[in-house]
């Protein structure tokens, strides 16, 4: 299986106690300061464990899916059948805990936000990706796709800008909420009007990261990740209802989308709404690892 190289964007949640420490000043802000560095301990620990979770929950989805497709070989029977139960019942338990692991790293995250109303902005907007990027894999799609959305449209992801890595990680994040959201609604039966829009969401953001990182002379290997994403998009929106069906979900998608926010966003810098990808849709592809 492809692991689909990423670019390092991960760092921001993994924001250093060092950084915040230093945005504090002594004596009647060290309290602040101390609960600050608690909370963000805390985030930063509740973070890693719903990742743990999830890596579970799509081992379970993996096995769901070897389970599945045994039913319908020639020789399969009763235990196999049996089997397909087992699994879909650890593969719904193990999500269910993912989604509390990622609800709880995402009001961690919140709460450690409405500690930093007075400190640096960028560092403010670092927080706010860790908690878009939590409220997503929990299942908030929409509402976690808002506060991407708000990052990307603030922030100048102009080269050379302070806020450049920052802006791209929050489209690429916005890329892969758009895209778990049509994956899922796809897997729920519902209509084309109602996920498309979606995955030409994703598609437009996934192709904005790759021509700009193509035109900024970023590593081939990087652009040619990038522009796997493209086809990523493309092929979800041509597959066949059963080949999706057939696959795992990607490894960082909730099994399930709750209700939000749902309206058209804004488009970000460089986004060309309602435009359309004049390339063809190549062979699905495996996701690899980040997804």
């Amino acid at each position: 299986m492809r692991v689909i190289p990423r670019i390092a964007w991960t760092l921001w949640a993994l924001v250093p106690v060092a950084v915040i420490a230093f945005h504090f000043e002594a004596g009647q802000h060290l309290m602040a300061r101390e609960t600050a560095t608690a909370t963000l301990s805390t985030a930063r620990a509740l973070d890693a464990k719903a990742a743990d979770l999830q890596a579970i929950a799509y081992a379970h989805n993996v096995a769901t899916i070897a389970a599945r497709r045994a039913t319908f070989l020639p020789d399969a029977n009763e235990e196999d059948t049996s089997e397909l139960e087992r699994a879909l019942e650890a593969e719904r338990a193990t999500y269910a805990a993912a989604a509390e692991g990622w609800d709880a790293a995402a009001a961690a995250w919140e709460h450690l936000e409405s500690q930093l109303n007075d400190v640096d902005s960028s560092l403010a907007s670092r927080v706010q990706w860790s908690k878009g990027r939590a409220m997503v894999r929990a299942g908030s799609i929409w509402d976690g796709a808002l506060v991407m959305e708000s990052l990307v449209m603030d922030l100048d992801d102009s080269p050379g800008s302070p806020d450049h890595e920052l802006a791209r990680a929050a489209r690429e994040e916005l890329g892969v909420a758009h895209y778990f959201a049509a994956s899922l609604l796809r897997l729920q039966g519902k209509p084309a009007t109602e996920w498309r829009p979606e995955v030409i969401k994703a598609r437009q953001h996934f192709r904005y990261l790759a021509e700009s990182a193509s035109e900024e002379g970023a590593d081939p290997t990087l652009v040619g990740a990038l522009e796997d994403n493209v086809e990523r998009a493309i092929n979800l929106e041509q597959m066949d209802h059963s080949e999706l069906e057939g696959r795992p979900l990607p490894q960082q998608s909730p099994k399930m989308a709750r209700p939000g926010k749902k309206k058209g966003q804004r488009p970000g810098r460089g986004t060309r709404p309602g435009e359309q990808d004049g390339r063809g849709a190549g062979r699905g592809m495996p996701f690899g690892p980040g997804w």
